[in-house]
């Protein structure tokens, strides 16, 4: 089933709820990479870059773009899963 940009933020959350993450953790670079970036098509992919915006102008992560992304969850954002 094709993800919406309502799922993928649901499932950054998710993984962050399921390694109990608390401020500054920061997801798990193998998940993130081989487990969900590499199973989207990539119009998933641009949902991913538009769900990660919207995370990130509520204040519930950090994102950094690289070779190995980094998505961090912030204050806010752990008391939003807890």
């Amino acid at each position: 089933m094709p993800k919406d940009k309502k799922s993928i933020k649901r499932d950054i959350l998710d993984k962050f709820r399921a390694i109990n993450g608390e401020a500054d953790d920061v997801l798990p670079p193998d998940w993130l990479v081989r487990e969900y970036l590499n199973n989207l098509d990539r119009y998933e992919k641009k949902d991913f870059e538009k769900a990660l915006k919207e995370l990130m102008s509520k204040g519930f992560i950090e994102y950094r773009k690289g070779p190995v992304p980094e998505v961090r969850l912030t204050e806010k954002g752990a008391l939003l899963i807890h």
